[in-house]
């Protein structure tokens, strides 16, 4: 009986948040759902996130629509680990033309790597998303770069 109540308690609360957020338009508006961003910050975790190139993690969810990201102070990647124990990197050659104004694709854009000169431990809710019970760190190093299909790969060796 509890987990009925409780079901039909939690199905008014998002109809209720779902009309309330669409404001009663005619239009179609998708059901609020969970969401999960990765982006990253491509400068010096040492230089406080701000300036140099590097990278600084943010990892971000939450329960409704996703959005009311400034693209300019974000870069979207995909992300995952795998068995070699390697993170691998995805930056779409649009999102780093975006992002702040250009100016990171040129570390980037025809070469065959990419130098991080500070270690980056990556936040725990981070390394949770992405499949890790354990912390990650990026070492500092030369890492190779593959550009195909208008996307920009890294692997990162852990």
């Amino acid at each position: 009986m509890k987990k009925v109540l409780l079901l039909a308690v939690l199905g008014m609360i998002f109809l209720a948040k779902t009309s309330v957020g669409a404001e009663m338009r005619s239009s179609c508006v998708a059901p609020a759902s969970v969401w999960i961003k990765l982006n990253i910050i491509l400068h010096r975790p040492k230089l406080n996130c701000e300036r140099g190139f590097g990278v600084c993690f943010l990892f971000t969810w939450g329960l409704e629509q996703a959005g009311g990201f400034a693209e300019k102070t974000f870069c979207p990647v995909r992300g995952m680990l795998n068995e070699k124990n390697q993170l691998i990197l995805e930056f779409e050659e649009g999102a780093l033309t975006k992002y702040e104004g250009g100016s990171a694709l040129s570390n980037f854009k025809d070469k065959t790597s990419i130098t991080i000169l500070d270690p980056y431990t990556v936040p725990e809710s981070t390394c949770r998303a992405l499949g890790s019970a354990s912390s990650i760190t990026i070492k500092p190093g030369t890492y190779p770069v593959l550009y195909q299909n208008k996307v920009y790969t890294i692997v990162f060796q852990l």
